[in-house]
């Protein structure tokens, strides 16, 4: 036999008046018996139906929608947080580039200002250098002119003291002092 032909043996034996256990063993599958069953099993299908439709189905409605709304609400706050996280970035870069740029024109003043500054003490400097330098070739020039002027008289007094020995007598001194005067100009 087949495993099908089997079970419908099986279930006609059972729910067949006459069958294996309708003879006592289980009442609930008298043949008799199953139209009130069948009633109370409709009546109590309709209470609990009406129960589940009225308690636990809305208190499950409920439930879902409130984690769907919890749901809905974590992801709002999840995706403005990730725009204040954006804008705050943003807003860091922008600040960022502003302290650089700022940094930036602070060293290149700094830089002017201190340009400025070198400048101003290189032409300080530079004038004080170059006074001291005129002051030296003037000092120069003052000690030139008293050692030519003191030459001069030397060399005149030279002059006369050999003119005296080789002539004899003393010579003109106004005579040989321009003599003496006009070789020192040819020299110098």
């Amino acid at each position: 036999m087949r495993p099908a032909t089997k079970a419908l043996a099986l279930a006609a034996m059972v729910l067949l008046p006459g069958g294996a256990f309708a003879a006592g063993s289980m009442p609930q599958l008298n043949p008799h018996d199953m139209v009130p069953q069948l009633v109370w099993l409709a009546i109590l299908f309709a209470v609990l139906y009406g129960l589940m439709s009225a308690i636990a189905v809305p208190r499950i409605a409920a439930t879902l929608q409130a984690r769907d709304a919890k749901i809905s609400g974590d992801l709002a706050a999840a995706e403005k947080a990730n725009e204040d996280a954006r804008a705050a970035i943003e807003t860091y870069n922008q600040r960022l580039i502003a302290a650089r740029e700022s940094a930036r024109g602070l060293t290149r003043e700094r830089e002017e200002a201190d340009a400025a500054a070198a400048t101003a003490r290189l032409s300080q400097l530079s004038e004080r250098i170059g006074a001291q330098i005129a002051e030296a070739e003037k000092h120069i020039g003052e000690q030139r002119a008293n050692a030519l002027s003191g030459l001069e008289q030397m060399a005149n007094e030279v002059a006369e003291s050999v003119y005296a020995r080789l002539v004899g007598q003393p010579a003109d001194s106004g005579a040989l002092n321009a003599k003496v005067a006009s070789a020192m100009k040819r020299s110098g």
